[in-house]
């Protein structure tokens, strides 16, 4: 990720007769760089936090529980 954000910023400071092409490489290649120190995506802070997952009403066993194969009932 760290090396694509230094061509994309190369690529930024060579366009800077074109801002149209220039300014939306430099964001690009500002995220990437923030991406690639801190570890994460600044692009979370935009993302809608969704409620929590219904309970299972089924009784059926679930992923986020660990299932028992050997026993039976």
């Amino acid at each position: 990720m760290a090396l694509t954000a230094v061509f994309l910023g190369a690529f930024s400071l060579s366009s800077l007769d074109r801002p149209w092409c220039a300014l939306p490489a430099g964001a690009c290649a500002t995220f990437l760089t923030v991406g690639a120190v801190a570890g994460w995506c600044p692009t979370q802070l935009l993302v809608r936090r969704d409620a929590q997952a219904p309970a299972n009403t089924l009784g059926d066993d679930e992923a986020r529980q660990p299932i028992n194969n050997h026993s039976r009932p």
